[in-house]
């Protein structure tokens, strides 16, 4: 059995547990009866607010690929849709690679040159997410004897605190570690400590230099200040138009008044549960997410309605941005095949 079909069957289990563990303390009739009564014509300002963050993305990422070549950002949207899609299809984060390879293959450019901006955008991404969870939780009002109880699972103020430090520890070492490979005596010195040490196998160490080196190059568009606030600006942007769009949704959930701060704490919430490991998609982990940010804000008491905002917010993203993904690959005459046997190779 292969590496990849070990994985994709774990995340699986592991996303049909999650969505028992969500569906269990909710009546399924009740959530039909929260899916009947919701207002579906939200969906459409919902999606196009997607798209213009999607949008947004691809705005970034041209100033991010400057230093590979001067792209519009129409050029730059069908193959970072089409690598959103993958992953929302493919297990390990193969869309990654899919979004560097099409337009690498497409605008004859160099691979690595490529995914290097995209790993870079994922950095910027992990640090506006941290600075937003930091911020949105000064705002909010928690009360202090929190105690929230959900399918067995208890979580009090004191443990969530403990979890936002933790996170902002995250959040400053990837910046100081971002800002030292940045750095060319930084990045050589991380690569001759990872060289030298002696319990690493080769192919690992192998890997975290190029990883490194791959990771600096990306950094290369920003080398000046203006570049550096462009991008942290349109990093916020993505997030605060995805938190906008959870706003809109709550709309069409009568009695469900989601605040843009919420919405952007519910985005926040939700985009740290989908980092465990999963099946394709996220589904139960962005469930499970939103749920416990809804439960946890106060936004919403009945469990069965705030199932099926989760699953509404879900679907509704989840397949307009497949749909129209696998639209773009197929107008660019590729094969889901080729996209999998790329994988395999990177």
């Amino acid at each position: 059995m292969s590496k990849k079909i070990i994985q994709l069957s774990l995340g699986i289990l592991i996303s049909v547990a999650i969505l028992y563990y969500v569906l269990r303390p909710v009546d399924l009739h009740d959530l039909w009866a929260a899916f009947r009564a919701a207002n579906w014509w939200w969906g459409i300002p919902f999606i196009a607010v997607t798209f213009l963050s999607m949008w947004v993305r691809a705005l970034r990422w041209r100033i991010l690929m400057r230093p590979v070549g001067d792209f519009t950002t129409t050029r730059l949207f069908s193959p970072m849709m089409i690598g959103f899609a993958i992953n929302s299809l493919l297990p390990g984060r193969v869309g990654e690679l899919a979004r560097a390879y099409v337009l690498s293959a497409r605008e004859k450019v160099a691979f690595g040159s490529v995914f290097a901006t995209v790993v870079v955008e994922r950095i910027f991404d992990t640090m506006a997410l941290l600075t937003l969870l930091v911020i949105v939780f000064a705002r909010l009002d928690i009360p202090e004897d929190l105690t929230l109880t959900y399918g067995g699972f208890t979580i009090t103020s004191a443990k969530l605190a403990f979890l936002t430090r933790q996170l902002m520890y995250i959040g400053a070492i990837t910046l100081s570690g971002a800002l030292f490979v940045m750095w060319g005596r930084g990045r050589q010195l991380v690569q001759t400590i990872v060289q030298r040490m002696p319990l690493l196998p080769a192919g690992i160490k192998e890997k975290i230099v190029g990883l490194v080196g791959t990771f600096a190059e990306g950094l290369h568009s920003l080398r000046d200040f203006r570049s550096w606030i462009s991008i942290i600006v349109l990093s916020a942007a993505v997030w605060v138009l995805v938190g906008f769009s959870m706003q809109i949704m709550s709309w069409g959930f009568s009695g469900m008044d989601v605040s843009l701060s919420q919405g952007i704490a519910i985005t926040v919430i939700a985009a740290i549960a989908i980092l465990i490991p999963a099946a394709p998609g996220y589904w139960g982990l962005m469930q499970l997410g939103i749920m416990f940010a809804l439960l946890l804000l106060g936004i919403e008491d009945d469990r069965a309605k705030a199932l099926g905002y989760a699953f509404a917010v879900h679907a509704l993203q989840y397949f307009p941005i497949v749909f129209v993904g696998l639209f773009f690959l197929w107008r660019e005459r590729m094969s889901f095949g080729e996209i999998t046997r790329m994988g395999k190779q990177e």
